[in-house]
């Protein structure tokens, strides 16, 4: 048995152009749209209490508990929204290949950085809320590769 392939070598060269010529814009949207993603995963689960890999936050301390209370806030589980100036400055930046989540705003980095990394209150509660979980990155990753494949045409 003989098999025989005619390949237009012409056709694949400029099919191999094409996907070249692409591929930063397709990219550019890609990680937009997973950019957004992210930061509305990050914001949903938080405000529900959540941890990047499961588990629930550190209870607020009684104090804040009483205070929030006074205030009108939900005091039921830690949702590190007070007056919602925080995850409304989460936002992302494109450059180049790369994306980065941060927040506009000075006080409000600060806030998050002190909830995230160095510790709020007497005891210095940490509460890493600002990072994607494993299940998230799965996400992301799949959503990614779909948008990806499906501008190129592949």
């Amino acid at each position: 048995m003989e098999v025989k392939v005619k390949v237009n070598s012409i056709n694949v060269v400029n099919e191999l152009k094409r996907i070249t010529r692409k591929q930063q814009p397709v990219i550019e949207k890609a990680l937009n749209k997973v950019s957004n993603m992210a930061v509305f995963m990050i914001t949903k689960r938080t405000q529900s209490g959540n941890l990047p890999d499961g588990g629930k936050m550190i209870p607020y301390a009684k104090s804040t508990v009483k205070n929030r209370k006074k205030r009108g806030r939900q005091t039921g589980f830690v949702d590190l929204t007070d007056s919602k100036q925080m995850f409304r400055s989460l936002t992302y930046e494109i450059k180049g290949l790369r994306s980065s989540l941060f927040f506009r705003g000075q006080d409000q980095n600060k806030k998050a950085s002190y909830h995230d990394i160095f510790g709020v209150g007497k005891k210095k509660t940490v509460r890493p809320f600002f990072s994607i979980g494993n299940k998230e990155e799965d996400k992301i990753r799949q959503e990614f590769a779909s948008t990806y494949f499906k501008a190129l045409k592949i």
